[in-house]
């Protein structure tokens, strides 16, 4: 291999592999590096931010096989807060969340139903009782939320609910998706997989 240097009073770059290198440091070819590489060191001990993940992503036309932070285009891990205001009685049917389905996977997590001024709520006795549901569905290439009471409804029907939750957004980029495991408890309330999953 030879290294070939190119210099001028303003600038220096050096091409390994290539003649007219375009970088301070150009490698045409394969690399091997025996220790480590360090890149704008950050003192991670006192950065609030943590630290950056770096890599390459090959499905991407804006990385373009370059070295970037890429949590600034794919974060493995996303919390997007919601307030749905003004939901007629206890019932959301479908909220389509328009996020898509081919990039991200979704849990929803600090549920909090909030009675409108006014509103007792859901109507309850002491001998009928429930609890609200709520589902994270894929419907066309979106996600979708259907959030209720199925047991019981409102008193009025002008009553109105503020629901209040987090969506965690998992990154398919990160993300490994394994075969379905079956198995048979024979009518028993516990038991334990036959094995781990293949693939951990």
């Amino acid at each position: 291999m030879s290294v070939f240097c190119f210099a001028t009073k303003t600038i220096a770059q050096v091409g390994i592999g290539t003649t007219t290198p375009t970088e301070k440091l150009e490698v045409v070819g394969a690399a091997a590096i025996g220790t480590s590489v360090t890149i704008d060191p950050i003192d991670y001990v006192n950065n609030p931010s943590g630290f950056t993940i770096m890599g390459t992503d090959p499905q991407s036309a804006t990385v373009n096989g370059k070295i970037v932070a890429v949590e600034t285009l794919y974060t493995p891990l996303t919390i997007q807060p919601y307030t749905i205001n003004n939901v007629y009685r206890d019932d959301i049917n479908d909220l389509n969340l328009n996020i898509p389905t081919d990039k991200y996977f979704i849990t929803i997590a600090n549920f909090e139903a909030i009675p409108s001024a006014g509103n007792n709520g859901i109507y309850t006795s002491n001998s009928n009782k429930g609890h609200f549901v709520f589902n994270a569905f894929q419907s066309g290439t979106t996600w979708h939320v259907k959030i209720g009471y199925p047991t019981l409804d409102t008193q009025n029907t002008t009553d109105r609910y503020t629901y209040k939750f987090d969506v965690i957004l998992y990154s398919k980029r990160f993300f490994k998706n394994l075969g379905e495991i079956t198995y048979d408890l024979n009518g028993s309330n516990s038991g334990t997989a036959p094995s781990a999953p293949t693939g951990i």
